[in-house]
């Protein structure tokens, strides 16, 4: 026996916890934890989700009610997207007061997807909504108005055309000042500049929420910033490299699969390298057709997610960048003609 606890002695059968949606891979061995748990983990699992399935996973996922978690299903297939419930940017004093939903990019979920792989592709949605909020709510006054130069928005092909116009030329007598910035209404203020090393920098900024202010991880906050190039450039760069740092960190910490937070900074990175190494060594004994089954499901599985080159500039583009790879094992994109 593998020290798992066995819930029927009279036939010596286990029943590892599986949700719907998954099924072992026969004669998948079952691995005892530590704690006296016993489990089939992931890799010898087969997965055929559903929206259903991928609902009743959606729905033990917590993390803020400002970021609801859609699962849709189109004629593509299942996906996941977020909704982003907050204030506008624009438009009237009214209009600025009333909340408003948006909604995020689409995440695609094939059936064939891990449980954990699921709950992941939630959590950087998650992330990357929190993200494009972050950006939206940092505030440049100038020239009578207001701006939000980090965010997403910006017509790219045509910043890349004029690159002239956005260059940036360092000045030596920068005026070290945030009295122009507002993040999520708070006010910032640029408290110190220490160097500390060959071409390093210390700033300190202190951030002063107001009574608008709605994110939690600014509250009574001191940001260090470090940076390369005493600039004010580059301390607007630091900043909101911090600021997407805190808000990633707030994601970390709060959201919850089964009321666990999984990649919170509490849980210890050795232990969880501990239950790794527990789950990927194979059991000696275990029956030769599971090796088998096992290869070709990961075959089949890697099969499925193998691209497809077409006739054309960026076909040709890709198939002279793979030919730089002498012996490049794997499975090779598919062709027009073999998709």
């Amino acid at each position: 026996m593998w020290g798992f606890k066995v819930n029927n002695f009279k036939n010596y059968i286990v029943e590892p916890k599986l949700i719907d949606g998954e099924t072992p891979i026969k004669n998948a061995p079952v691995i005892g934890l530590s704690n006296g748990e016993q489990c089939i983990p992931q890799h010898y699992l087969k997965y055929a989700h559903s929206r259903k399935t991928v609902e009743s996973i959606i729905c033990d996922i917590d993390y803020s009610d400002q970021f609801p978690i859609f699962v849709c299903e189109d004629a593509t297939g299942i996906y996941l997207q977020v909704g982003i419930i907050g204030y506008d940017n624009y438009g009237s004093a009214d209009r600025r007061a009333q909340p408003k939903i948006v909604y995020g990019r689409k995440w695609r979920v094939e059936p064939q997807l891990p449980t954990s792989e699921i709950i992941q592709t939630a959590f950087l949605a998650v992330k990357c909504a929190r993200e494009h909020e972050v950006r939206e709510l940092l505030r440049f006054h100038h020239d009578g108005g207001s701006t939000t130069p980090f965010n997403t928005h910006h017509d790219l092909p045509l910043i890349c055309q004029n690159a002239d116009l956005v260059s940036h030329n360092s000045h030596a007598d920068d005026e070290f000042d945030l009295s122009h910035i507002r993040y999520d209404h708070a006010k910032l203020a640029l408290t110190e500049i220490e160097e500390i090393g060959s071409d390093k920098w210390l700033i300190e900024v202190r951030v002063q929420p107001s009574g608008k202010t709605s994110l939690p991880e600014i509250y009574t906050r001191t940001l260090h910033l470090l940076i390369d190039r005493l600039d004010m450039n580059e301390v607007y760069y630091a900043l909101m490299a911090e600021l997407l740092n805190l808000s990633n960190r707030h994601v970390d910490e709060n959201f919850k699969y089964k009321n666990a937070a999984r990649f919170s900074r509490n849980n210890s990175i050795l232990s969880v390298a501990n239950l790794s190494s527990t789950i990927r060594r194979k059991p000696q004994n275990v029956a030769h057709d599971f090796d088998e089954d096992f290869t070709e499901l990961n075959y089949e599985t890697d099969k499925t997610r193998v691209p497809t080159l077409y006739a054309g500039k960026l076909g040709q583009k890709i198939n002279a960048n793979l030919a730089e790879f002498d012996f490049l094992t794997g499975i090779l994109p598919l062709t027009e003609n073999t998709a």
